[in-house]
């Protein structure tokens, strides 16, 4: 079994927005659902499972209702998230584990909603890489940094740069065996759950392995104001573009 956990339990306080980011329109779709929407067209996924703040469920449920799905609605479910997003994996692990009676072997495609334009290629990509590795290692998606990345100590000093050769920048989905994620989490303190904001970190912090494939620079994530204005003007753009081809 391959599942979908799309991790949408932000509350979008850094947008500034009276509901959360994810569920913020983008042309005729919401984040959420442009997310839903890149996994249910992914043939390899069998379920997708998204986990939402708590007063949140009953919305999201009616919003995929809603979302012209037709027959893969049944492959949609809905789970309360938690405080933070590795609270909200867990919840999703434990709905799998305990409503769909997911298996240790279950692979799970995890992936942050405000990230709207992942692409069918980068979620197979991490499973390609996933079934070519044991079950003691981990996937992400992740770009070459274009930037060098500054480590800073507490007191504003530049204590490294590394070269940026080196460095690459994180993105999902990231990918793992469902068995050894809920050991890996179990077994770190709640201080390393808080801390440790990806499951790259998780794994490296327990002592794991982490593979990295090819993400895409168009797979941005909505975390901003700034983030979001850019993503409705690529909306437009593709609409536009799409029309014109049309026309031609």
């Amino acid at each position: 079994m391959i599942i979908g956990a799309i991790v949408a339990g932000g509350t979008g306080r850094r947008m500034g927005t009276a509901v959360p980011k994810q569920f913020l329109k983008l042309g005729d779709r919401t984040i959420l659902l442009r997310s839903v929407d890149a996994f249910l067209n992914c043939e390899e996924i069998d379920t997708v499972i998204v986990g939402v703040p708590k007063e949140w469920v009953t919305y999201t449920k009616q919003l995929l209702d809603e979302g012209g799905y037709g027959d893969k609605r049944g492959r949609v479910r809905v789970t309360e998230g938690g405080a933070n997003r590795n609270e909200t994996m867990w919840l999703i692990t434990e709905y799998a584990v305990t409503k769909l009676k997911a298996m240790d072997g279950t692979i799970m495609v995890t992936h942050d909603a405000v990230r709207p334009f992942v692409t069918g290629d980068i979620i197979r990509r991490t499973i390609k890489m996933l079934l070519s590795a044991d079950d003691r290692t981990g996937v992400t998606a992740a770009v070459p940094a274009t930037d060098t990345i500054l480590r800073v100590g507490d007191n504003a000093e530049v204590l490294e740069a590394p070269k940026r050769i080196q460095m690459m920048q994180a993105q999902t989905p990231q990918t793992v065996y469902l068995g050894m994620w809920r050991r890996v989490y179990k077994k770190l303190s709640a201080a390393d759950r808080e801390f440790r904001t990806d499951i790259s970190g998780m794994y490296i912090a327990a002592g794991l392995r982490v593979k990295v494939v090819d993400g895409d620079r168009g797979n941005s994530k909505i975390t901003t104001p700034e983030d979001f204005e850019a993503a409705k003007r690529r909306v437009l753009d593709e609409s536009t573009d799409r029309k014109e081809q049309v026309n031609v």
